[in-house]
């Protein structure tokens, strides 16, 4: 059942995340649900789950959505394994860690996205500065995600600790 749930919420994500949420826009930065939905999988279940999820949410976003097939998928995929390893070490029940770790994930997500359009040379605006998109995009975005993945990521703890929720057959 815990699948199914997961499922259903990476699906309604993406959907989301293409239509309601661009209304949420400040300064025309956008928080990432995906990287809330990822990080907060990453604290409770671990670095190979959050991964699962954030590879599953970037092909979606890759294949509806994306330029390049892949980039999304790959960097969300990192980006829940890497931060999904710190899990054990992590007090689940603050509002800090995940706070932290939205901003972190941002951050390396962010970072991951343009090495691989740099390299790939799909970049959107050629001759744009490291420190114009680290200043305009990626620090506004990581404070937005910040406040809002402390706030969901309790709704996803309490979620999490439904019964059904919990991968028994009995």
């Amino acid at each position: 059942m815990k699948t199914l749930v997961i499922s259903g919420l990476v699906l309604l994500n993406v959907i989301l995340e293409a239509t309601l949420f661009q209304f949420l826009r400040i300064q025309g930065i956008k928080p990432d649900f995906v990287i809330i939905l990822v990080i907060s999988y990453a604290i409770l279940e671990g670095g190979a789950y959050s991964s699962a999820i954030g590879l599953a949410s970037g092909l979606l976003i890759d294949i509806l959505y994306g330029r390049v097939l892949g980039v999304n998928a790959f960097s969300y995929m990192i980006t829940g394994y890497l931060l999904g390893q710190a899990h054990e070490n992590v007090f689940k029940d603050s509002i800090l860690p995940p706070a932290l770790f939205n901003f972190a994930a941002v951050f390396v997500y962010q970072h991951i996205y343009y090495l691989i359009m740099y390299l790939a040379g799909n970049l959107l605006h050629d001759g744009v500065s490291y420190g114009h998109i680290l200043f305009t995009l990626i620090l506004p975005q990581g404070i937005y995600n910040a406040v809002l993945g402390a706030i969901l990521y309790r709704y996803f703890l309490h979620l999490n600790g439904k019964k059904f929720m919990q991968n028994r057959l009995y």
